[in-house]
């Protein structure tokens, strides 16, 4: 791992695999790329196909800054500004189409990541005077990437909340041709493809103490096992590794007094963090281009405006601190998040991936309403709220409803409503008040891009509806 983050402050990038035009071209090579044979013949250059790896992540389209804040702009958290750019508007309206070019591209991006790692992971056999150690860390590290790139594309186009729909993803788990065309999985499929990946990887890294948040690490690996196991409904299984991470004693939540700072100098450094994504003046995010304005600015430089139902929604709980990290009296009379307003010289928000306050209520979540409560009442009393009785959650359904709430004011504006919605089946309820376009089971996931349906000569099917 050190030899790892001392190449990684170069900003290394990749380049034996090159972007992916679509789904039959998982993996086109450039034809000035540098060959797997001398990228992977040590460990040096396995070090930078590692950074290049992780350099994917960062992508404008994925987790730079464009795949969490659409999560919330296809919600009841966000509305669109900006530009009036018509891509944008079919996310603030509840109406994304196949041809959306900031699908595709998020599409692609993803894809990308995965090819990498699965790059990385041909090519640790074959790099020669490494040790056993290193190589178990470089794919484990790699198989955790790739895990959470197909689970990333599956909450995002697959039917991820009905374990028994045909409709996952393609799961690509290994380097393919020019010509490869991998069809989709089922959604039972997809999830056994990314939890074997993760407890293989759980394996090879076990035993690490190395607790870096820039870096997969073994809580990073239990953090995602516990999230994907809670989305397919394992509820024991999201129990138990959130309470390994939240066990760990490496992550500590933050209580009233210090949850608006956590957020300052670009979020960058608090003991909440499991998993975060740094950036720097050199490789600019995109969160706080795309949310913040200078003060006599017009609106339309900020792409993602909080909505009003958010604003009501938290003025309807006295106490609560994160209420402050949203501007609702600018000069501009618009709402919006603060949560990326620190770092306007440099621009450098990191990405917020894994929060040890989400291990707390996913358990709250899985335990239930009787088990489950100490949790929830853990976030809520760190946020300067009361803790709730049974009396006030007499049953699962307002039980459940408790457990959303604090989801929506812990992670607005960090990529997890549209996706919490979709996942709890509230998508309709939720979002129909909203709009008069008609909002159906079909607008829980987005379309898998029209161009891939293409290039793929009908081999990926499209989502219902679309």
């Amino acid at each position: 791992m050190k030899g790892i983050k001392n190449i990684a402050a170069f900003g290394f990038m990749l380049t034996s695999v090159a972007l992916i035009s679509s789904c039959a071209k998982l993996n086109q090579v450039s034809p000035t790329a540098v060959q797997n044979t001398q990228l992977f013949k040590d460990s040096i250059g396995l070090s930078e196909a590692v950074t290049g790896m992780y350099s994917t992540l960062e992508a404008p389209e994925y987790y730079g800054g464009y795949y969490p804040m659409f999560a919330d702009l296809n919600s009841d958290n966000g509305v669109a500004g900006g530009y009036n750019n018509t891509s944008l508007n079919e996310f603030g309206l509840y109406s994304v189409t196949s041809s959306n070019i900031f699908i595709q591209n998020t599409y692609v991006a993803i894809y990308k990541t995965i090819a990498t790692a699965n790059a990385v992971i041909a090519g640790v056999s074959t790099v020669k005077g490494a040790s056993t150690a290193y190589l178990n860390s470089v794919k484990g590290q790699a198989l955790t990437l790739r895990a959470m790139g197909h689970f990333d594309v599956l909450r995002a186009f697959g039917y991820h909340w009905d374990i028994n729909s045909p409709y996952g993803i393609p799961v690509v788990t290994t380097v393919q041709s020019a010509n490869s065309v991998v069809p989709r999985s089922t959604v039972a499929a997809t999830y056994s493809s990314i939890i074997a990946d993760l407890t293989e990887a759980a394996t090879l890294l076990n035993g690490s103490s190395d607790r870096d948040p820039n870096y997969v690490n073994p809580a990073v690996i239990n953090a995602l096992l516990a999230r994907v196991y809670l989305y397919e409904k394992d509820y024991a299984n999201a129990a138990k590794y959130a309470s390994l991470v939240i066990n760990d004693g490496a992550y500590q939540l933050v209580d009233a007094s210090q949850y608006v700072s956590m957020y300052s100098n670009g979020a960058k450094n608090s003991a909440d963090f499991i998993f975060q994504l740094p950036f720097d003046f050199q490789n600019q995010s995109q969160y706080y281009a795309t949310t913040y304005a200078r003060p006599d600015a017009a609106s339309t430089e900020v792409l993602f405006i909080a909505n009003s139902d958010l604003q009501s929604f938290f003025e309807s709980r006295s106490g609560d601190v994160r209420y402050n990290l949203m501007d609702t009296a600018n000069a501009n009379g618009y709402l919006r998040t603060l949560k990326y307003s620190s770092d306007g010289k440099y621009k450098d928000n990191s990405a917020l991936l894994i929060r040890i306050a989400e291990m707390y209520l996913i358990r709250a979540e899985a335990l239930g309403r009787v088990q489950g409560l100490a949790d929830l009442n853990t976030i809520r009393t760190n946020r300067g709220m009361n803790a709730l009785t049974l009396a006030d959650v007499p049953d699962n359904t307002t039980y459940a409803q408790a457990v959303a709430d604090e989801n929506r004011a812990e992670f607005n504006f960090e990529g997890h409503r549209y996706f919490d919605l979709a996942r709890t089946g509230q998508i309709v309820n939720v979002l129909q008040p909203l709009t008069n376009v008609s909002i159906s089971i079909s607008n829980s996931c987005y379309p898998i891009p029209l161009r891939e349906i293409n290039a793929s000569n009908g081999t990926v099917i499209q989502n219902p509806g679309y």
